[in-house]
């Protein structure tokens, strides 16, 4: 089997590492891979070169270039993919758009849904994406609230087009991080062991209301019975906005800005608790994450993150944008005992249902069924 995989970026990002992992996973299974991506450094090269995945730059200048429609026509005539996986919206309608020619074989398409929200900001966002999503021949959802919120209700997908399967995870590096790694990130954070550590992995964007987090954080330690400080890991235009805030609250000093980090594993081992603050997410890969660390989650009850997070099972949900029960939710894991246990069945959770296993699996049963 052929695959072409179409997305907008390989950054480092929740839908790209998933097709990273998927690609990787599809060329151990004898599978031919490619990757196209549209703009953007690609961060992943080396790794999927490695694993013998095939990756294309479309050049794209800016957004309504015609090029990459040009090069990924070529591309398709080229390989001759049996399936073409289009992933994020700019993938989607580039992709559709150069399967307006006619090729000698037809390829099937199928399109990934990794996200809720608008197709995109702007004058007939639905109709394109509903436009995009009839040459499909098979619709992924990363989530049900993905399925039934963005495919269904917005662009009005039939159901029996789209099929739920969640992001599957490999939680062995993040079981295997020594005891000595995590001391000596917080030691560099000037974090000891009897301090409690909230922390994120965050683009700082508005998307993830890390400025709820910091009013959370900061009511929080208005009752906080032992010492405390939040780490922030992640790189986003916001920044400055952001620690502007944390000074206006008076908390700069209990504020960790660790930017972007490649350790991740050892970054959710290091916290006592994860927070994710988000407006809307299509699944939350760092929940799974944070999870497969054994850590308890305090996040938005919104989308599809309660798919992710058992609330009083695994973590605390709270309703989005209120900072005070986020700051109870922080003020109830102070107890070792609390965290262990919602850590322990947040694991076990992650080793069931988020396999790399099954997502390969219900992947290749969707092209299956788009071929034959």
């Amino acid at each position: 089997m052929k695959v072409l995989h179409v997305i907008t970026s390989l950054v480092r990002g929740g839908a790209e590492n998933h097709l990273v992992t998927l690609a990787i996973e599809q060329a151990k299974q004898k599978i031919e891979v490619t990757i196209a991506y549209l703009k953007s450094k690609p961060y992943w090269l080396e790794t999927l070169h490695k694993s013998h995945v095939r990756v294309v730059s479309l050049s794209m200048r800016c957004y309504g270039d015609f090029q990459p429609i040009i090069k990924l026509r070529s591309l398709i005539y080229d390989i001759q993919p049996d399936i073409i996986h289009a992933h994020l919206p700019p993938g989607e309608i580039y992709t559709r758009i150069a399967l307006l020619k006619t090729f000698s074989k037809k390829p099937s398409l199928t399109i990934s849904k990794h996200n809720e929200g608008l197709f995109y900001k702007g004058f007939g966002d639905r109709y394109i994406g509903s436009w995009v999503a009839k040459r499909a021949n098979s619709v992924i959802a990363i989530s049900d609230a993905v399925k039934t919120n963005q495919c269904i209700n917005y662009l009005g997908y039939p159901s029996d087009k789209v099929t739920t399967i969640y992001y599957g995870i490999d939680p062995t590096p993040y079981q295997n991080v020594s005891d000595e790694e995590i001391k000596k990130i917080r030691s560099l954070w000037g974090v000891n062991d009897e301090t409690y550590l909230i922390g994120t992995v965050s683009r700082l964007v508005p998307q993830k209301a890390l400025h709820i987090l910091l009013e959370g954080f900061s009511l929080y330690l208005k009752s906080a019975t032992k010492s405390a400080k939040l780490v922030i890991v992640g790189a986003g235009n916001l920044k400055s906005d952001l620690k502007n805030q944390a000074i206006k609250l008076g908390i700069q000093e209990q504020v960790i800005w660790a930017g972007f980090r490649e350790d991740i594993p050892v970054v959710m081992n290091a916290l006592d608790v994860f927070a994710l603050t988000s407006e809307y997410e299509g699944l939350g890969l760092v929940l799974l994450e944070a999870m497969s660390a054994g850590k308890p989650v305090v996040a938005s009850n919104i989308s599809a993150i309660p798919e992710v997070v058992s609330d009083g099972i695994t973590g605390i949900l709270f309703t989005p944008k209120n900072f005070v029960a986020l700051a109870e939710a922080f003020k109830v894991l102070e107890d070792k005992k609390v965290r262990f246990r919602f850590g322990s069945v947040g694991k076990e959770k992650v080793r069931k249902n988020f396999t790399l296993d099954k997502m390969i699996e219900q992947t290749l049963i969707v092209y299956h069924n788009c071929i034959y």
